[in-house]
């Protein structure tokens, strides 16, 4: 008889378990704070890049960028003849 007893207690708590979890508010009712987006901080002064020279053109760079390619291709053509390395330098 006791054992009987304690199959029915055990059995009644899952029950209450879900009958419990029937009766709450879903998560989309619940009281929730709005989360704020993260915010980016201000740079430091020193950290902040000075204006733009009045002498400074867009061609200027833009020269520039088209001279560093050249010397970009240069290196490439450079090493292309060169085999790599198969012993170890040091010692």
């Amino acid at each position: 008889m006791d054992r009987k007893s304690l199959t029915a207690r055990l059995l009644i708590l899952p029950l209450l378990a879900l009958i419990s979890a029937c009766g709450t508010k879903p998560i989309d009712q619940l009281a929730v704070s709005p989360v704020r987006p993260a915010a980016i901080p201000a740079l430091p002064p020193q950290a902040r890049q000075l204006p733009a020279s009045p002498w400074c053109l867009p061609t200027c760079s833009s020269a520039l960028m088209k001279e560093r390619e050249i010397w970009r291709q240069m290196l490439i053509k450079a090493g292309e003849g060169e085999q790599p390395v198969n012993k170890p330098i040091l010692p």
